[in-house]
């Protein structure tokens, strides 16, 4: 019996939109109607995408030589990472993701036209864990496949280069991805949809989130949306923005909100790019770099023996110590040839060797290159971990990134609980830790699912209403440690759990010293 797939593309959304949520289950039959048929897609008029922006906070070393971090570098410039998203109304993303499943398909067969290059693209794509039925690999698994290969040749020495694509999704250029495109249906030119929807995906238009929200932020949070009038929206059965279309072109008109053109821009004016967040970016990244990865593996890998693995915009090479010269230029070159910049500063070198230790064992030894001198401790970060040639572990900026959000919680928590009290006097202030620690700490995850009894009202033939209930089973969700737990067994390396080993201690440190926070500012009259 062949089991049929089912398609990703297919689901409901939950996010707010300039247009009506879309209920799969009911009109799922109308949603198809729409998606696959060739003259709607062609003739469709795509809505102007949401823009967000994500901040991520990363911390750097002073160079005092303290232990301090900052959040700024040392030429007092920022270090917090903005990660700008688009993302389509609900109709718009069934269409990308229909298409997208398309060309994925049409890729993947690509790529298993050469025998070996499917192994080097690992990102935006499921592959089988063969030792897991019905699983796939993770980036555990393709940093795993990376650290074994490089102990391998570090039994003869081997160098190991990074590079980074510089600002990846808002530098393709459009001609290029155009002409991929075509290739890959192997057409002479795109037919109607598939131009239709290449050029939504970068001749885009957008709204910035926070031009809906009430007021312009001046300093401090940002504020809310207008719950009164999104709640008199709902009443009229639509879950959006605004309750129509037409509502919303006439606030256009009147100047009340500003539509924007796609502003990503190459050195020479033009525009480029692909907006991150639609469900066909992935599957246009991959695509777009076909052309290089084709070049790459064939000079690289067929002629040079050596070993080349793409993770989205994350390029690592592993090559003999006389090669890496040859293999940077080759590389670099390659990627200019796509019109992608390689990213100078993200750019790394790294020399791995094998020396006896006391014992008289053969022991794998890590230095990294910067200007031709070689430095001891720096390891070789791929995918969320650090390989030091003698142990793995996950990235230490990670785990800290963990911790803080860890201490974030409690202390909000905390704040939640004492303001209670405040107001309610018979209030007993519990911080109900349980709840945090499903999220922080470590839990029995070894089951496959547990149990859970779903209730609702419905009448009986007497007009009464009565319960039913039904028991379905429920997916275990996954946190960090189990996270750990799977990577620690998958790369048998215990040193990842013992990064970890501290956190009950850590918990129970943080509750302590908020609670203590919060009763001296209570006594000092600073909290109402």
């Amino acid at each position: 019996m062949i089991v049929k797939k089912k398609s990703t593309w297919l689901k409901n959304r939950g996010y707010l939109h300039v247009t009506n949520q879309l209920d799969v289950l009911s009109k799922k039959s109308e949603i198809l109607g729409k998606v696959r048929n060739f003259d709607f897609v062609s003739k469709h008029d795509f809505f102007p995408l949401l823009h967000t922006v994500i901040l991520e906070r990363r911390y750097k070393k002073a160079k005092n030589g303290d232990n301090a971090t900052r959040a700024h570098s040392h030429d007092g410039k920022s270090t917090v990472k903005k990660r700008p998203l688009h993302y389509a109304t609900h109709i718009d993303s069934m269409i990308f993701g229909y298409y997208a499943e398309l060309l994925q398909k049409k890729w993947l067969k690509a790529l298993e036209n050469i025998e070996g290059l499917s192994d080097c693209v690992t990102a935006y794509r499921r592959i089988p864990d063969p030792e897991r039925s019905g699983k796939y690999k993770s980036t555990i698994h393709f940093a795993n496949e990376v650290f074994k290969e490089v102990g391998l040749r570090a039994v003869e020495g081997c160098a190991v280069l990074k590079f980074d694509i510089e600002s990846f999704f808002s530098s393709i250029d459009h001609k290029e991805l155009k002409e991929a495109w075509r290739l890959l249906l192997q057409l002479p030119t795109l037919p109607a949809d598939h131009f239709n929807v290449y050029r939504a995906a970068t001749r885009f238009s957008y709204i910035n989130r926070d031009d809906l929200r009430l007021g312009e932020r001046s300093c401090g949070p940002r504020q809310g949306f207008d719950e009164k009038k999104l709640a008199n929206i709902r009443k009229q059965n639509v879950v959006a923005f605004f309750s129509s279309p037409a509502e919303m072109r006439a606030c256009i008109k009147q100047g009340l909100l500003r539509i924007h053109k796609n502003s990503f821009k190459n050195l020479l004016g033009e525009t480029v790019g692909i907006p991150q967040g639609l469900p066909i970016s992935a599957v246009l990244a991959n695509l777009y770099l076909m052309k290089a990865d084709t070049a790459i593996f064939d000079q690289l890998v067929n002629g040079l023996d050596g070993y080349y693995r793409r993770y989205s915009d994350d390029i690592i090479v592993i090559c003999r110590p006389d090669q890496k010269e040859t293999v940077k230029n080759l590389v670099e070159k390659c990627l200019i040839d796509s019109k992608v910049v390689v990213s100078i500063p993200k750019t790394e070198e790294f020399y791995f060797g094998q020396q006896a230790d006391f014992d008289g064992n053969q022991e794998t030894f890590c230095y990294r290159v910067e200007e031709n001198i070689m430095k001891k401790g720096h390891p070789l970060t791929y995918l969320g971990f650090e390989y030091y040639g003698d142990k793995i572990l996950i990235k230490s900026a990670n785990v800290a990134k963990f911790y803080r959000r860890m201490v974030m919680a409690i202390k909000s928590r905390t704040k939640r609980a004492f303001a209670a009290v405040g107001k309610t006097p018979d209030n007993s202030g519990s911080l109900f830790k349980r709840r945090l620690y499903r999220l922080y700490t470590n839990i029995n995850l070894d089951k496959t699912y547990r149990k859970r009894n779903y209730k609702w009202l419905e009448p009986n033939r007497y007009g009464d209403f009565v319960y039913h209930t039904q028991e379905k089973p429920q997916d275990f969700r996954s946190n960090y440690f189990s996270y750990a737990r799977r990577a620690a067994k998958t790369m048998d390396d215990k040193h990842i759990i013992r990064q970890l080993r501290r956190h009950r201690i850590l918990f129970n440190q943080v509750v302590v010293y908020q609670r203590h926070r919060m009763i001296v500012k209570k006594r000092d009259g600073k909290v109402w």
